[in-house]
Parts: C-alpha cells; sequence; structure tokens
C-alpha cells in the first residue's frame, strides 16, 4: 500500500513540474529535479501517457501535459459558478474604486446582472441583481457583441446592414483593448467600463460592469478604472480556469 501511494505521490510531483515548466521537459530534467531515478520517471511517464495525463512530442522526446487533464478538470470547471467565484472579486473592486460593480451575464440577446456591488457614495448607479440590460451600446453589451459573430451581431443590432462598417470597427477596438466603455450612450449621466470573463474553455460567460455617474468621472478615472476593471475580470477568469 506504501508503495502505491509512494508512487502516487510521485506521479502528482512530475505533473506538478511539468505544469510550472515554460515548455517541454525530458526525462533528465525531470529526474534531476524531482530527485528520483531516470528509470522511475520513465515509468511514471509512460503510465500518465496511457492515461493521456501527458503527451510526449515525437521530435524532442520530451513531456508536456495532456488532454487527459482537461477531461479530468472539465465537470469541476463546468460547475464552478460565475456568481460565487466572482463575489469577492467585484467587492474589492467597489472597495478600491468606491464605485459600483456587477456581473452581468448573456443571454443571447441582453445580458442579465447575477451580482452587483454597490458603491457607498451617496450619489451612486444601482443595478440590482436581476437587471436585464438591453440597451445595444450599454457598454457590458458591446463586450458581448464584439465577440460575437458577423451573423449574431446581425440579430443584435436591427440596423446592422446599415452601419456593419460601424460597427465592426467598433468591435474591433474592443478585441483589441480589452474592453468596453459606455461614455453617455446609453445615458447622459452615466459612464461605464466592462470588461469579458471567460472559462476554462476560452468561452465568453460574462462581464465585469463598473459603473460611474458622469459627472464623477475625470481624466484619471478614465485611465484608471478601465485597467482595473480588466484586472478583475481576468481572475474570475483565472478562477474559472481560463489559461490567458
Amino acid at each position: 500500500m506504501k508503495s502505491n501511494i509512494s508512487a502516487l505521490s510521485n506521479g502528482i510531483d512530475i505533473l506538478e513540474r511539468l505544469a510550472s515548466a515554460e515548455g517541454v521537459m525530458g526525462v533528465t530534467q525531470l529526474a534531476e529535479a524531482s530527485g528520483l531515478h531516470k528509470s522511475t520517471v520513465s515509468r511514471i511517464l509512460s503510465t500518465l501517457e496511457e492515461h493521456h495525463l501527458v503527451n510526449r512530442d515525437e521530435q524532442t522526446r520530451k513531456y508536456q501535459l495532456g488532454v487527459g487533464l482537461a477531461a479530468l478538470a472539465g465537470p469541476l470547471l463546468a460547475n464552478l459558478d460565475l456568481r460565487r467565484v466572482g463575489n469577492d472579486v467585484i467587492r474589492e473592486l467597489t472597495e478600491t474604486t468606491q464605485e459600483s460593480t456587477a456581473l452581468v451575464t448573456f443571454t443571447g440577446m441582453d445580458g442579465v446582472v447575477i451580482e452587483h456591488a454597490s458603491s457607498p457614495r451617496l450619489v451612486k448607479h444601482i443595478t440590482p441583481i436581476g437587471t436585464r440590460i438591453n440597451r445595444k451600446f450599454a457598454a457590458s453589451m458591446q463586450v458581448f457583441a464584439a465577440h460575437s459573430t458577423p451573423a449574431q451581431r446581425a440579430a443584435f443590432y436591427p440596423d446592422y446592414m446599415l452601419n456593419a462598417a460601424d460597427i465592426d470597427a467598433n468591435c474591433a477596438i474592443i478585441l483589441d483593448r480589452g474592453y468596453a466603455i459606455n461614455d453617455g450612450n446609453t445615458d447622459p449621466e452615466e459612464w461605464s467600463v466592462a470588461a469579458p470573463i471567460f472559462d476554462h474553455r476560452g468561452d465568453l460567460v460574462g462581464v465585469v460592469l463598473l459603473s460611474v455617474p458622469r459627472a464623477r468621472v475625470t481624466p484619471l478615472n478614465e485611465r484608471d478604472l478601465p485597467p482595473r476593471t480588466i484586472a478583475a475580470a481576468a481572475e474570475i477568469s483565472r478562477r474559472l480556469g481560463h489559461q490567458a
């Protein structure tokens, strides 16, 4: 029994070393790093390869993590709840910025707020849980549009065929910089920034939305708040298993 436990521990050690490696690793490298004999490492890798937990490059004969790990982790990652995973992240963002934040998911035609952290300030934007966002140029909706196909955009924007070039150009900007801005597009009193959240498959599953009363926005806010929103969305994505 002890030998079986030791073999399992050694196998986990090898997987962890491959996970932290910047590229592939050979048997000799792994043996030196783990302190195990090369023959032991070779047997472990052979077993792991049988179960697709590691993959050997045929040219270099070196190893890297295999797709079998995704099959093992997939059910766990798929069951992680975006609201539960992202709740403390947006609350920390609100605490840091003193502005309201929200998690928004997409139904295919509009957004739905699934979590909200209200600004402690007297004047603030509030988007209660359950709020549906269907204004096409809201920050969150711009992110969803940017990550959709032209055919989906055509269904999303009624006037897409007339303004496809402008809409596609805006979507390209959002994809390039990683966030969308609503600077009075839907309400003259609103300024907001939204950044995408991705799951372990790389699929867009929601956005982090930060909203500020327009009168409170300064040039410093305009420079400072988008990176903070992007960082919050990236942290939630990381927790969902997304590899940037």
